[in-house]
């Protein structure tokens, strides 16, 4: 099997080349080219893995996590079971996990576990309104809105005691951070829905899977992605 091997700046490069010793000596080919190789390998955390994942989407191959470090739920197997890699892999198996999508400035950005629409500075609040497919649902004000997938249910959204979702389930969560409002609750929704989060005072800045992609002063339409992300996870038997 031809392999890319991708790894972040907190990965250590010792564990890197023990990773691609053990993986030639088993007889996969290591490629420095992500479009043309069997399968992506992320060497690292969760972290490291949804960079990974851009890459996976941008030339449509399937996804695998190696745990290098701290938290590594998305990954299918850790750093010391390297030497059981085949084994470990055979028994896995492609969970396609849905991905959500916005606009921002002309550029498309989608993700694998949430958009945040959030304050821009620590101790501020941000001021914001919530609609599901032109309906309005409430006003909160408080330091944002997540909108995840089912598997980032996990991520921040469950830092901001928000609802666990089953990956199962054809379901998006809204989740308001630190709302002034005690009365604003978690929401639930079909993933079929469009959510519009509008800023009715001041800016909000937008996160993409953590990554800081821009302010808006109006608003911002997120929806389920058209593609999926291909990640290998372990057997339900395991």
């Amino acid at each position: 099997m031809t392999l890319f091997l991708y790894y972040g700046e907190y990965t250590a490069k010792e564990d890197v080349d023990i990773i691609n010793s053990v993986l030639k000596r088993n007889g996969h080919t290591i490629s420095d080219s992500f479009s043309d190789c069997d399968l992506i390998l992320s060497l690292g955390g969760d972290g490291t893995l949804l960079k990974a994942a851009k890459l996976a989407l941008q030339v449509d191959k399937p996804l695998a996590g190696i745990n290098c470090g701290r938290l590594g739920y998305l990954c299918f197997m850790k750093q010391e079971q390297i030497e059981d890699f085949d084994r470990l892999f055979g028994d896995s198996f492609i969970s396609e996990k849905p991905l959500l999508s916005c606009e921002l400035n002309g550029t498309e950005y989608t993700v694998v576990n949430d958009f945040v629409v959030g304050t821009t500075k620590f101790g501020k609040t941000v001021d914001l309104s919530l609609m599901v497919d032109g309906h309005f649902r409430y006003t909160m004000r408080g330091d944002g809105l997540i909108v995840c997938t089912p598997v980032g249910s996990t991520a921040y959204n469950l830092s901001a005691f928000g609802p666990l979702l089953d990956d199962d389930t054809h379901v998006l969560a809204i989740t308001p951070i630190c709302s002034h409002n005690r009365d604003i609750q978690p929401l639930i929704i079909p993933d079929n829905k469009e959510v519009t989060v509008s800023v009715n005072k001041d800016d909000a800045v937008i996160y993409a899977d953590g990554e800081h992609i821009g302010s808006i002063s109006d608003r911002i339409r997120i929806r389920k992605a058209q593609n999926c992300l291909k990640l290998y996870v372990r057997s339900k038997n395991d």
